[in-house]
């Protein structure tokens, strides 16, 4: 199983706040404020994360500090900002195995609860996808819509519904990725955000396959992130 973590966005650096993902959170910097504390966390291993970075200012300090933190930790480096996280998670698929279960983790709500073993739970249950929620009507987050415990719907920052997306995406194998990336992909006019494509919506894409998709309620929760979303 990786996990993929995106920090290559255009508020990666920024003069508020220089490095995002080295921002003090508690005494900690937020990716680790994030990262370790994850239900799943203990049945990861350092060279289990793919972290997507970008050639901008502090560069250099980001990677030794990944490195550091996760040795043995893959690092994509892009040159160039995406049309969002979908192509820059996309960036990160050479470094997983066919078939690998795969977390996406936007690292910017902190919160400690959810599945303690998602492959596991792919394996005997079935699932397409797990994507952790929380009671929310905010237009800041991205929302599922949920019918009779199971996701049937899900948007970028339009609040479709109370279930707020969490910001992890998990999905059973790498091919459900790259089909709902594809899905995403092929209905972009109805599914970006300003010209962006993003993670949340490829749930559609898992549906669509006829995968089911599941939104366990945390409590927990800790948007870090909303800090960031003046800049």
């Amino acid at each position: 199983m990786k996990c993929i973590v995106p920090i290559a966005g255009p508020d990666v650096w920024s003069d508020a706040y220089q490095l995002r993902p080295l921002v003090d959170v508690g005494g900690q910097p937020l990716l680790e404020a994030a990262l370790r504390p994850r239900a799943w966390a203990s049945g990861l291993t350092s060279s289990d994360y793919v972290f997507v970075v970008r050639d901008t200012t502090g560069l250099g300090e980001l990677t030794n500090y990944l490195t550091s933190n996760w040795p043995g930790c893959r690092i994509v480096t892009l040159s160039h900002l995406t049309q969002g996280a979908l192509f820059s998670c996309l960036a990160a698929m050479a470094m997983v195995s066919p078939d690998e279960p795969i977390i996406i983790d936007l690292a910017d709500i902190l919160f400690s609860e959810g599945p303690q073993h998602p492959r596991a739970l792919f394996e005997s249950d079935g699932y397409g996808a797990i994507v952790p929620s929380f009671s929310s009507d905010e237009s800041c987050f991205s929302y599922l819509k949920i019918t009779a415990g199971l996701v049937i719907e899900a948007r970028e920052k339009q609040v479709i519904s109370s279930h707020a997306s969490a910001g992890v995406y998990m999905f059973a194998t790498s091919g459900i990725f790259l089909t709902a990336a594809a899905h995403s992909i092929a209905h972009r006019d109805s599914l970006a955000v300003n010209n962006n494509l993003f993670i949340c919506p490829m749930i559609n894409g898992v549906i669509a396959a006829g995968h089911t998709v599941i939104a366990p309620n945390i409590t927990d929760y800790h948007p870090i992130g909303k800090i960031f979303h003046s800049l």
